[in-house]
């Protein structure tokens, strides 16, 4: 899907809201939700791929011995997190709550 932009309008009492520019804002955001849980979901996946790693059936030396595996799961869930806390915001914006 591709967006383009509206030339910017100055507000304005007499002018009525613009229909066209509230879908496209609608349809961005649906896409930026979209996108991010699509990451998210990646993200996750990857998480559970390198618990396996680090796990007793595999127990790849690499990720299991010293603190890299550790790392790389701590970045992981930190992005995650991150990940949640932006889409919660989104939503916030969206419902027009403060987050």
């Amino acid at each position: 899907m591709s967006i383009h932009a509206l030339p910017a309008r100055t507000p304005g009492p007499d002018l009525e809201p613009d229909l066209e520019h509230q879908d496209l804002i609608s349809n961005a955001r649906a896409c930026f939700l979209a996108e991010l849980a699509a990451g998210l979901r990646s993200l996750e996946r990857a998480a559970a791929t390198l618990g396996q790693l680090r796990g007793p059936h595999l127990a790849d030396i690499e990720l299991v011995d010293g603190r890299d595996g550790r790392d790389i799961a701590t970045h992981l869930d930190n992005c995650i997190r991150q990940g949640r806390a932006a889409y919660a915001v989104m939503h916030a914006v969206i419902d027009k709550e403060t987050p």
